[in-house]
């Protein structure tokens, strides 16, 4: 293989083969068919779990989440007791441009998620989803702010898949939203190369593919649950054109700048026929206990000494913003906390189970059972005996496919880490559901999720020096060190990925972090203020993260 200067990556986020082989064929993909005929593609498996902002920081590290930290867009803060917003702080290991900035290369990242607050480097980062909003996400970058405005005014953080379409207006509305969108986006990677011109990798992020996904699955027509509806699907395909419209814009300056093309996708997706509510199966199985009547009325009045707490830093700011999100795990959840083993806080791609235990809240004055190491171990099997043996009420086969026991997979101490206990992922079709614990069904159906991740994404190379053809398979850790291995830099040993091209020569000495020890668990240099959190929070509730 012969070293490039630059490389262009295409994030699509929740792209897949399912959508993209299809939509091609039919003609609606001009510039990616041209795209893929000169480049080597194939499968990328994502992580698990398959979530969006754990996926991108594996993309951006080379390393699971058990080595970078990152298993969710929120984490369990047990010294607080509350679910708080991941940020770039909580990364352990260095991001590929923080990599690039110590080699002395200059770099562009539009829109991913986990980089607010961004990093300070050679070249322009504008955050994604998880930057409060638009002008926090500007901040660091003024200039880009400012010619934006004339030069790409489409570009901004806006959602518009808050629920399934309910009308053809309303669908044909929000994907010509979406299509401008992506536009938008490339709009923003042409600006970014003339403000940074000897950029050695720019990278833009294609967020609202993913909701857009979520929403509309079926009116994409590409599987079994398709629904023919022909003025409803052409509503639908104008978004995937509009990708490919931004598509072939960034494709052309590629070619003009003489940089090798990465296309990739943080994970994939396919239909969904519902949620699994995990702590109805943990209340089931006695894991979860729920309150007597004084347990009722201890409830309340941590519920109360919630909103006081929030009607107090009202008053210190009449600006802050304050929902059910800033509550307490304890306030949120109708559960007798002096007797339940373990819980799952987490709405999403995978019930992340922890164990309620006081060491996991050390220092804290909590409702938390005492436990021994051994009651520790015992609470752990019985909430993984239960998700184990969960079945759907109807059809009877497992809810669950996949259980990862983190102390036992990866030889550490959960509480000690801020990492769940389990890890269970559910069967393909099924999303989780932690808010609603009504006696019912263990599954439910959600008309406003027709469509969920997989772990199958994409993944395609050009200009790198590979064989044109549906010949790769990578898994999503493997991106950074070929990117890096396409540059001719170094790959830091605590890298977990591996290159999917042959390097030739390579830049020494290694960079010197790669000697240095990975950061402790909890390093946060920064914190979200609660208005903060809780604008994304609702960003996460719209996007349907959270209920």
């Amino acid at each position: 293989m012969k070293n490039v200067d630059r490389v262009m990556v295409l994030g699509l986020d929740g792209a897949t083969w399912t959508v993209l082989d299809p939509m091609i064929a039919r003609g609606l993909m001009p510039n990616l068919k041209a795209l893929l005929a000169g480049a080597a593609s194939g499968t990328l498996r994502s992580i698990i779990p398959p979530v969006t902002t754990a996926a991108w920081t594996t993309m951006m590290t080379g390393c699971g989440p058990v080595r970078h930290g990152v298993f969710d867009h929120r984490y369990y803060d047990a010294s607080q007791g509350r679910m708080k917003v991941n940020h770039s702080g909580r990364i352990r290991v260095p991001t590929l441009w923080r990599l690039l900035d110590q080699a002395g290369r200059s770099s562009i990242s539009l829109n991913l998620p986990g980089l607010y607050p961004p990093p300070r480097t050679r070249g322009i980062v504008i955050c994604g989803m998880d930057a409060p909003h638009l002008e926090a996400a500007l901040a660091t970058e003024p200039e880009f702010a400012a010619r934006m405005k004339a030069e790409a005014p489409d570009y901004g953080l806006g959602y518009f898949w808050k629920r399934a379409p309910r009308t053809l207006d309303e669908l044909t509305t929000n994907a010509s939203r979406t299509a401008t969108s992506f536009l938008g986006r490339a709009d923003g990677g042409l600006l970014a190369d003339k403000l940074v011109p000897d950029w050695s990798v720019l990278l833009v992020q294609f967020q609202n593919l993913d909701p857009f996904q979520h929403r509309v699955w079926p009116y994409l027509n590409v599987d079994q649950y398709g629904v023919d509806r022909p003025e409803w699907n052409a509503a639908a395909a104008r978004v995937i054109q509009g990708l490919d419209q931004a598509i072939g814009r960034l494709a052309e300056l590629a070619h003009r700048r003489g940089a090798a093309v990465m296309m990739v996708s943080d994970h994939g997706f396919g239909h969904c026929l519902g949620r699994i509510n995990v702590n109805r199966i943990l209340i089931d199985a006695g894991v979860v206990r729920l309150p007597n009547w004084a347990g009722k009325i201890e409830r309340k009045t941590i519920r109360v000494l919630d909103r006081l707490r929030l009607w107090g830093q009202k008053r210190e700011d009449p600006t802050a913003r304050s929902a059910s999100f800033d509550q307490s795990v304890a306030a949120q959840y109708p559960f007798d906390w002096k007797r339940t083993l373990a819980f799952s806080p987490h709405q999403d791609t995978a019930a992340m189970v922890y164990v309620n235990s006081a060491s996991r809240h050390q220092g804290v004055k909590t409702a938390a059972p005492r436990m021994t190491p051994g009651q520790i171990d015992d609470a752990r099997l019985a909430a993984a005996q239960a998700l184990a043996e969960a079945r759907h009420p109807e059809t009877g086969a497992p809810l669950f496919t996949q259980l990862i026991h983190m102390a036992a997979a990866h030889g550490l101490d959960p509480a000690e880490e801020g990492y769940p206990d389990l890890i269970a992922v559910p069967d393909a079709p099924y999303w989780i559901r932690t808010k609603h614990f009504s006696k019912g069904s263990w599954v439910e159906a959600d008309a406003n999720l027709p469509g969920t991740h997989r772990p199958e994404g994409v993944v395609a190379l050009a200009g790198a020096g590979l064989a044109p053809g549906r010949t790769l398979s990578a898994n999503l850790i493997d991106a950074t060190p070929t990117i890096l291995a396409l540059l001719g830099l170094p790959i830091p040993e605590h890298i977990e990925g591996k290159p999917l091209v042959e390097r030739s020569a390579i830049a020494e000495p290694r960079l010197d972090h790669a000697q240095e020890p990975l950061a402790g668990p909890h390093a946060q240099p920064f914190e979200y203020s609660d208005a903060e959190q809780e604008l994304i929070e609702q960003r996460l509730a719209d996007l349907g993260y959270l209920e």
